[in-house]
């Protein structure tokens, strides 16, 4: 039988003689417990995470933690807007990797998301570079805080709605050209909107850590043909070409407020061709469209 991640974490957080840390972007209230069940109360507890309002608004973070870690005492919380990175830490022990801390995260669910956690320590150079770039920019958090997230986020639409409700990854981001770059490296403290999106596209599509470049073009390719749309594309011998125009009905299953049709045609181009550079191209025609191109033998 399956050792769950939830398992191996309260293993370790077992052991700890005088503290413990949680560092996830998500941090849900039930699978906090889960994991502070096996810590005693006189172990300091640290908790590092983000609460961005439409992540809270989507459910995947929970400010309400804090209710809870404030009941039990002897913790100290703190937030990082750009967290991406996931480490679970016993005194100079840790399992770090991909694994949020959530139901699913942790693999106590049925259907809980394929992840992995590789055992380290704190002194190992990748665990120094998160935790001291973590200490650059975390700011406290406070129950005024959490309360004023929550109250913004029961005002705003359910972002993540518009990537459970299909059964394949779709990228909104217009630049996956940087994609590398945000996948291999912890992302700037200064983003912009656009940097935003691509982080997100990244986290929805939780690719394997530590892989290759050419190994993570591998996964997104891997990713992007299971987009239906891609069939016309990538499984045909013959020259084709796509415009928006064929495309739209089942682009329009996939809008929001925030992402139009247009929006997402631009996005699956600019993904395609970028990534798929052999089967398929740009090609400016009275729009934009993706030609199948003719394999290079």
């Amino acid at each position: 039988m399956t050792v769950s991640h939830g398992e191996r974490i309260r293993k370790l957080f077992s052991t700890a003689q005088s503290s413990v840390a949680i560092i996830t972007p998500f941090i849900k209230v039930n699978a906090l417990h889960s994991l502070l069940d096996v810590v005693s109360p006189d172990i300091h507890i640290r908790c590092v995470t983000r609460w961005l309002p439409e992540e809270v608004a989507s459910g995947v973070s929970d400010p309400a933690i804090i209710y809870d870690l404030q009941e039990r005492g002897n913790y100290n919380l703190t937030l990082v807007d750009h967290l991406h990175a996931k480490v679970y830490i016993a005194d100079d022990r840790c399992l770090a990797g991909s694994a949020n801390t959530t139901n699913r995260g942790l693999g106590d669910f049925e259907d809980s998301n394929i992840e992995v956690l590789l055992e380290s320590t704190t002194d190992a150079p990748d665990v120094i570079g998160v935790l001291s770039e973590i200490a650059k920019v975390e700011k406290l958090a406070s129950i005024g805080l959490a309360e004023k997230i929550m109250t913004l986020a029961t005002s705003l639409p359910q972002p993540e709605q518009e990537y459970v409700t299909t059964e394949f990854w779709f990228p909104r981001s217009n630049k996956p050209e940087n994609a590398f770059s945000f996948y291999s490296r912890s992302p700037s403290t200064h983003l912009s909107e656009v940097d935003r999106i691509l982080i997100y596209d990244l986290e929805r599509a939780n690719v394997p850590p530590d892989l290759s470049e050419q190994e993570f073009r591998f996964e997104i390719r891997s990713l992007l043909s299971e987009i239906p749309l891609a069939d016309a594309l990538l499984d045909v011998t013959t020259d084709i070409t796509l415009t928006r125009a064929d495309v739209h009905p089942q682009l329009s299953l996939l809008t929001t407020e925030e992402y139009s049709v247009n929006d997402l045609w631009r996005s699956f181009v600019n993904w395609m061709v970028y990534f798929f550079p052999d089967k398929v191209m740009r090609q400016e025609i009275s729009e934009i469209a993706l030609r199948r191109a003719r394999l290079i033998k």
